[in-house]
This record gives C-alpha cells, sequence and structure tokens, in this order.
C-alpha cells in the first residue's frame, strides 16, 4: 500500500467526484433522469448511495494505479493511455453486458460511459503524473 501513489490518487478521486456532480447533476441530469425512468422523487433518501460511489471509485483507482505502476507509465500521458485503455477494454465492456443481454436503455450507455471515458482518463493521468517531490537531502 506504500507504494500506490497516494497524491495521484486523491486528486484523481476528488477531481472524479466533481466531474460526477457536473455530469450527472448539471450537465446531463435530465437526459440521464429520462434514461433511467426516475424523476428527482426517487432520490429523496438515497444520499447514502454517493458514499457507495465514492468507495467504488477509490477502489478502482487503487487498481488503475497498480496497473499503471505494473505498465511503468508514470507520465501524465502514460497514465491517461492506461485509464482510457483500462476503461475501453475491461469498464465498457462490461457495462455493455446490460445493454446487450438485458436491453437496457442504449443513451443510457452513452451517458454513463461518457463519464467513465472522462473520469478513467483523467484519474490514469492524474496517477501517472502527479508526484510528491523527491526531498533533498
Amino acid at each position: 500500500m506504500k507504494t500506490i501513489n497516494w497524491l495521484g490518487w486523491v486528486a484523481a478521486l476528488v477531481v472524479g467526484q466533481v466531474i460526477g456532480i457536473l455530469w450527472y447533476g448539471i450537465l446531463l441530469s435530465a437526459a440521464w433522469m429520462k434514461a433511467m425512468g426516475m424523476t428527482e422523487a426517487d432520490f429523496v433518501g438515497t444520499e447514502w448511495r454517493m458514499g457507495l460511489g465514492i468507495l467504488n471509485m477509490a477502489i478502482i483507482l487503487i487498481g488503475l494505479d497498480w496497473l499503471i505502476r505494473r505498465l511503468e507509465a508514470r507520465t501524465w500521458l502514460g497514465g491517461a493511455k492506461v485509464g482510457l485503455a483500462a476503461c475501453v477494454f475491461f469498464d465498457l465492456t462490461v457495462v455493455a453486458l446490460d445493454y446487450v443481454y438485458a436491453a437496457g436503455n442504449l443513451s443510457l450507455f452513452w451517458i454513463d460511459g461518457g463519464y467513465q471515458l472522462l473520469t478513467y482518463t483523467l484519474g490514469g493521468a492524474l496517477l501517472g503524473g502527479l508526484k510528491l517531490k523527491p526531498r533533498a537531502g
């Protein structure tokens, strides 16, 4: 655990939450709720889900940091490429199964997938490129 890039991890976690608030709360709120078949009233008393979302993202970012270190992609661009690849080859393909087999709403796939692409790519860039400076001896 001490090899984790904690600075990049915290920054990626915060940035991911800010993107989520902007993406789902402001930019695509109406389209997302329509695709989900929900109204604002459906969200009353569900604030606890935000905590689970943060925990989920925290775990994803630990895995992404591990992958970036294993692939030695410890630059801004290298981390972004690993994040993008992880999203496309793992996250989006798993999420797509809901639409392949459960006949999900395809517009929801694009909304959720766009958020995932952004957070994985920016999270990877932060994990790969944001580092504490070594202490001067």
